[in-house]
């Protein structure tokens, strides 16, 4: 466990994975929370996340997950205007 690692945020989908996975070990086999987010350069509240997550699914529950909201745009629409022109002002009948 002395390997370090950098921003996990940086890290490709399956390196943190892989991290993720490793940090469980780690609380499984009785590191403290604490130790945990320290050896792996994260956050008390990412740790505590991927317990949870193991504790309700187990081994497949802290695997990869798609980054983003769920049940977003698909990449390169467009988001309408409000007032429904395409300036976003409502237009009025012309007098």
């Amino acid at each position: 466990m002395s390997e370090l690692v950098g921003d996990a945020q940086h890290l490709s989908p399956s390196a943190q994975e892989a991290l993720r996975l490793r940090a469980v070990a780690a609380l499984v086999e009785g590191r403290t929370r604490e130790d945990v987010a320290a050896v792996f350069k994260v956050s008390l509240k990412a740790v505590d996340g991927w317990w949870a997550r193991w504790l309700s699914g187990g081994r497949e529950a802290p695997t990869a997950r798609r980054k983003g909201k769920a049940g977003g745009r698909a990449p390169g629409t467009v988001r309408p205007r409000a007032g429904g022109g395409p300036s976003g002002r409502s237009r009025s009948p012309a007098l």
